[in-house]
């Protein structure tokens, strides 16, 4: 919490300058972020997906006692919409994959407890303080029998995504969030049906549930710039470009595959790159080549975003992520170059 409070006073301070959000509404940030962590509820939520299939919306229940103790479980899947018939005959060749799977997948979605991360780490706070227009709008709504303001986060660069956080006033516990790409199309979106504050009803769901909540451990785990550039045998190499106002977020280490992970951030959005050692690049030589500084570059599309695979010397390269693919090959460009 020590850490989170300085984050923010620095936040805090960067927004003194002219161009920076209103300090005011950056706190507010940092409430909400706070609240997160500290304040223990139980409640059902619908949420809705925005993928290269079309939109799933689901129920989930979540318990949140603490930050090292928050889960989520999808009760139902309340619909989905299939994409435009243009963007299904681009998914072909995986509709056979679909349907064999989807049962004994929807059944595996149904009965798994997963971790509720944070909607933002303190990282995460610093850049949307740095790269966001923050507005705090007051609102006469009521939901779910709490006072409501919003929190809007508008991108001060193009192509870059929005997010509207409704909150009760009360503790500032998220209520709603809606994430919309830079077209204003849904990313991602939930909305609580039902929610608790009370200590009681929390842990009488805790008990009533705490038997079958067996989260798997996550099979990276965060690694320094030294030791990941061990585990690669000193070859891990970072993009010399990154696009405005990203930075690194985190590194993570697989180390059953030698692999690094490395995530970058300006706040909202993110890309990763990973480096695995030893790997063959198999299936993955389809999709157009690109010829840079002597690498065979293949980019392809993988739902509505392009992924880039190369390969140099035992290293193989995967990256991808939500930025437009103009961005993400000048990265690519930067490591080639390296």
């Amino acid at each position: 919490m020590k850490y989170l409070n300085l984050i923010c006073l620095s936040a805090l301070t960067f927004c003194f300058w002219p161009a920076s959000a209103p300090v005011a509404d950056v706190a507010t940030l940092c409430r909400i972020a706070e609240a997160q962590r500290d304040v223990s509820y139980v409640g059902v939520r619908l949420k809705t997906l925005g993928t290269s299939r079309g939109t799933k919306t689901m129920e989930e229940l979540v318990i949140h006692r603490s930050a090292a103790h928050s889960y989520r479980k999808v009760l139902s899947i309340v619909g989905e919409k299939q994409p435009a018939e243009r963007e299904r005959k681009r998914d072909a060749d995986n509709r056979t994959r679909r349907r064999r799977g989807k049962e004994r997948g929807r059944g595996r979605e149904l009965s798994k407890w997963e971790r509720n991360r944070s909607q933002f780490s303190d990282k995460e706070i610093e850049l949307i303080a740095q790269n966001y227009h923050l507005k705090l709008e007051e609102s006469g709504e009521k939901t779910l029998g709490y006072e409501t303001a919003v929190l809007v986060v508008k991108p001060k660069l193009p192509q870059r995504p929005s997010k509207y956080i409704t909150f009760a006033r009360k503790n500032g516990v998220i209520l709603e969030v809606k994430d919309l790409d830079s077209e204003g199309t849904l990313r991602e979106m939930f909305a609580y049906t039902r929610l608790s504050f009370e200590q009681e009803v929390v842990q009488a769901q805790w008990q009533k549930y705490q038997n079958e909540i067996h989260v798997a451990p996550r099979r990276s785990q965060p690694v320094s710039q030294e030791d990941a550039s061990a585990l690669l045998s000193g070859k891990l190499v970072q993009p010399a470009y990154l696009p405005p106002g990203f930075q690194l977020l985190e590194l993570r280490s697989i180390k059953e595959r030698r692999a690094i992970h490395l995530t970058y951030t300006d706040g909202l959005l993110g890309f990763s790159i990973f480096e695995t050692a030893g790997s063959r690049m198999r299936g993955d030589r389809r999709g157009e080549v690109i010829h840079l500084n002597g690498t065979d570059v293949y980019k392809h599309e993988r739902g509505h975003e392009d992924v880039f695979i190369w390969k140099h010397a035992d290293i193989v390269f995967f990256l991808y992520g939500a930025v437009p693919s103009s961005e993400k090959l000048k990265v690519v460009e930067s490591i080639v170059k390296r």
